[in-house]
C-alpha cells in the first residue's frame, strides 16, 4: 500500500477528505506541496543533468508525493497501481533544498548562511539522479532512511480509501 497524508484542517496544505475521494490526487492537489520533490527545486538544472534514455513520464512537475507508512492519525491509502513510482534519497533531496536556499539568499538573508552544504547544486542534483530506483528495488534493499517516493501518474479516486491509525 501507498499513503498520502491527510493534513489537519488548520494546515496550509489541507485538502478536505471528500474532495480527494471525489477527484483523486494529482500534482495540483494542495496536500502534495507538503511532500518534498528534490527534482522540481531547480527544474531546469534537473532536466539539464537528466540521464539519457529515461522515459518521458518522469516529469517532476507532475509528481505526487507518497509514503510507505501511514501518516498519523489518518492517511489516504491505495494500492500500488502503476509502475510509474520512483524512490529517491530524501537526504539528498533535503541537501538540494538547503543549497538552493543558501545560494539564492546568501547575500540578503543571514540565516541562509547556515544552509551551505559545501557542495554545488549541480553536485546534489547528480547524486539525486543517481539515487533513483524503482519501488520494488527500494523495498528489497531499503537503502535510504528517509526515502522520497514519487508517483508520476494521477491517483484515481476509485482506489483511494481513508485509513486511520
Amino acid at each position: 500500500m501507498l499513503y498520502h497524508a491527510i493534513l489537519p484542517e488548520d494546515h496550509e496544505h489541507y485538502v478536505p477528505i471528500h474532495e480527494v475521494l471525489k477527484n483523486g490526487i494529482n500534482h495540483l492537489t494542495k496536500s502534495n506541496y507538503w511532500y518534498g520533490n528534490g527534482g522540481e527545486v531547480k527544474l531546469c538544472l534537473t532536466n539539464q543533468l537528466r540521464p539519457p534514455g529515461l522515459p518521458s513520464w518522469i516529469d517532476f512537475k507532475k509528481a505526487i508525493g507518497v509514503d510507505l507508512k501511514l501518516h498519523k492519525p489518518k492517511s489516504f491509502s491505495f494500492p500500488t497501481f502503476t509502475d510509474k513510482v520512483l524512490v529517491f534519497d530524501g537526504d539528498i533531496s533535503l541537501s538540494i533544498y538547503d543549497q538552493v536556499f543558501y545560494e539564492d539568499l546568501k547575500d540578503t538573508d543571514e540565516e541562509a548562511l547556515n544552509f551551505d552544504t559545501g557542495e554545488s547544486i549541480e553536485h546534489w542534483v547528480k547524486l539525486y539522479w543517481n539515487s533513483m530506483m524503482v519501488l520494488d528495488e527500494y523495498k528489497a534493499k531499503k537503502p535510504y532512511p528517509r526515502p522520497e517516493i514519487l508517483v508520476f501518474e494521477s491517483i484515481p479516486q476509485e482506489i483511494i480509501k481513508v485509513q486511520e491509525d
